[in-house]
């Protein structure tokens, strides 16, 4: 059963640093909407696309009878608990999602301490550093002590954001989960009773970001999905993107293996399928679980699980990793699952699917499907299928609306 969740509590505003000098970014941020769309080669503009795509608003969503903001990434309740921070031979800066704009937290280079802090440093200095904490208080009053299985989750997928921009850039990226937690957080200025690193990403100084529409289109299916059916290929082209190998600081005892619960796959039988690692192919393991059947009984999952063409569970084994890496580990296997799941979302907007990446899962239910896996259980779901299009965003942040603005139209 899920923990009694508080609909009415709020979720806590976003981290700001009142009285140090904010330096705006380039707006609207140049980012790479279509092939033939040159971002322009310098540092302001590429940090500007890069940290709009990673955590910023890059679009607004018309629902209902308002707009929202839509951000580049997906998060638990819509809390946002992470913050992000970029280290380079400037100094130290916090990114300001809802300003686009950077906060100077110090002129000092830091990137020589901040590496020391790291179990696995890279063997040259980085140039570029992500450091990415939680607020862990962000959701606690809505989810109570489940809000820390979203907050690890919610890293795992900025990292893999990160990840996937900063690679797009040329930068060579490396996520790093092993640190020394106490340090990073002085050398950052941080509150430990508030908030701690969650994950630190080293790199090359990034280029222009390569030009790619998913980046953009990736988004929350939050008007659900037509019940029809999806082609096996473009699922099995989505499960191939999700189990390329991570480029983390460690090696995990056991990976974070994938199933499918198929409901509408053209060419796919209805049920409980583990995805091969070494041969890619879906091995059915149970016929009688459905997509619905994951999810509590008249709550919004269930619903979504309805209509969706199939449930993607990303599994992992929490008793494997404790004997090498001890508690951390908890919250290292959350964010492997969390750049699967962004992966996942990404994968599915170059495929053309709409993706909903869902916590809501019954576990019990979930875990009895992978009943040939004793010792696996569910992470979270993503689900998959077309998406219905009357929630299609509205206005992108891109080049071309920018151009738009210049020519006085609309």
């Amino acid at each position: 059963m899920l923990p009694v969740i508080d609909p009415a509590a709020s979720n806590t505003a976003p981290k700001h640093h009142p009285g140090v000098p904010v330096l705006p970014l380039p707006f609207p941020p140049a980012v790479p909407s279509l092939p033939g769309i040159r971002v322009p080669d310098t540092f302001p503009e590429r940090l500007g696309a890069l940290l709009a795509l990673l955590n910023g608003v890059t679009r607004i969503d018309w629902t209902g009878s308002g707009a929202r903001a839509g951000r580049s990434v997906p998060s638990g309740g819509g809390a946002y608990p992470g913050e992000v921070y970029v280290a380079t031979g400037s100094g130290l800066f916090h990114y300001l999602p809802s300003a686009h704009a950077l906060e100077l937290l110090g002129g000092v280079d830091l990137r020589g301490d901040l590496t020391r802090a790291l179990d696995r440093p890279p063997v040259q200095q980085p140039e570029f550093m992500v450091l990415i904490t939680s607020r862990l208080d962000a959701n606690l009053g809505r989810y109570g002590p489940f809000g820390h299985r979203l907050q690890a989750l919610d890293t795992g997928v900025l990292t893999g954001q990160a990840l996937t921009l900063l690679e797009s850039a040329g930068a060579a990226p490396m996520a790093h989960a092993r640190f020394v937690d106490e340090e990073l957080g002085r050398l950052l200025g941080l509150d430990s009773r508030a908030e701690h690193v969650h994950a630190v990403v080293t790199a090359r100084s990034p280029g222009a970001i390569a030009p790619g529409a998913s980046l953009l289109r990736r988004r929350t299916a939050r008007c659900g999905f037509e019940p029809a059916p999806v082609p096996l290929g473009s699922l099995l082209t989505v499960l191939e993107e999700a189990s390329r190998p991570l480029p983390l600081d460690h090696a995990a005892p056991v990976g974070c293996d994938v199933y499918v619960v198929a409901q509408r796959v053209s060419g796919l039988a209805p049920g409980c399928h583990r995805r091969e690692a070494r041969t890619g192919r879906l091995v059915p393991v149970d016929g009688d679980v459905t997509p619905r059947g994951l999810f509590p009984p008249g709550g919004p999952g269930e619903l979504a699980g309805f209509e969706a063409a199939c449930a993607v569970l990303v599994t992992g084994d929490y008793e494997a990793g404790y004997p090498l890496y001890g508690d951390r580990w908890y919250r290292m296997l959350n964010l492997r699952a969390g750049v699967v799941g962004q992966r996942i979302g990404l994968a599915a907007a170059r495929a053309g699917l709409g993706a909903g990446l869902r916590c809501d899962v019954e576990t019990a239910a979930a875990d009895a499907a992978l009943s040939a896996c004793p010792d696996r259980t569910t992470l979270f779901a993503a689900l998959l299928g077309q998406e219905r299009g009357s929630g299609a965003p509205a206005c992108h942040l891109s080049v071309r609306s920018r151009e738009a603005g210049r020519k006085g139209a609309p």
